[in-house]
């Protein structure tokens, strides 16, 4: 009777190869999200430089080729830690850059933040607050105290709780949002509510200089600075070039 061929080795190789294409795009994407592409090539380059020249050296016979598989080992590992720490401490953790200013030029309408969702409202404060030089993570929606967003900067922490409401806020939610102040080791509350706080919150907050209130002019305005510094940014950019061109045809003149 004839031996049926065992295909094992080769689904496993298949599979190995299916994993490997699917870890390096993902790892390729997240890459592009953050826009880390110049740390992407000196690492890449100097992880597969350092393990080709041990190669080497056991080829020719200077070191055992145990070194060469160990320093894979411990490169593989070094390099996720490493990889890791960038993709967590990124501002961009959640959005790409591009996604960053998609919707820049509305963030000035009023009628086009009354027509966003809850969500949507959530996604596009923490944008601005990215945008003003935060760290901005929007929470999973459950299991969050009603925090939505959780922002930091430089050993500063604030939560963050949008209410996209037509009518002013009242107290309840601001007492829950104040109550997970210490859950989240947060220096600040931030409440952004569109059309305001009702006379009862206002009361409420009144003696704690760690509750902060943004109504939906606040957020535009914060907007506005982001685009504001955006425009000066590009301006000087613009006048450095220029300044740079003029240098050279000016040394070109003196020869």
């Amino acid at each position: 009777m004839a031996r049926k061929p065992d295909y094992r080795d080769f689904y496993n190789l298949i599979t190995v190869f299916i994993a490997l294409i699917l870890s390096t795009t993902k790892f390729l994407i997240e890459v592009n999200k953050h826009g880390l592409w110049k740390e992407c090539i000196l690492s890449v380059g100097f992880v597969g430089g350092f393990n080709y020249f041990l190669y080497y050296l056991g080829d020719i016979k200077v070191l055992s080729f145990s070194v060469f598989w160990w320093s894979c080992l411990v490169s593989f590992i070094a390099f996720c830690v490493y990889w890791s720490h960038l993709f967590n401490s990124s501002p961009y953790r959640q959005f790409s850059q591009n996604q960053l200013k998609r919707n820049s030029s509305y963030w000035a309408e009023h009628s086009w933040w009354w027509n966003l969702d809850g969500w949507q409202f959530e996604q596009e404060v923490a944008k601005i607050f990215i945008l003003n030089g935060y760290k901005a993570t929007v929470t999973k929606g459950s299991g969050d105290g009603g925090v939505d967003i959780i922002i930091e900067q430089d050993g500063y922490r604030a939560i963050v709780q949008c209410k996209h409401y037509r009518n002013p806020v009242s107290p309840e939610p601001i007492r829950a949002l104040w109550g997970c102040r210490e859950d989240f080791q947060a220096n600040e509350v931030i409440l952004v509510a569109s059309s305001g706080i009702t006379q009862s919150g206002a009361d409420f907050i009144s003696n704690k200089p760690n509750f902060r209130i943004l109504n939906l002019d606040d957020i535009i305005i914060m907007s506005m600075q982001v685009q504001f510094q955006n425009s000066m940014q590009e301006n000087l950019t613009k006048q450095s070039n220029n300044l740079k061109v003029h240098s050279q045809r000016g040394r070109k003149l003196d020869i």
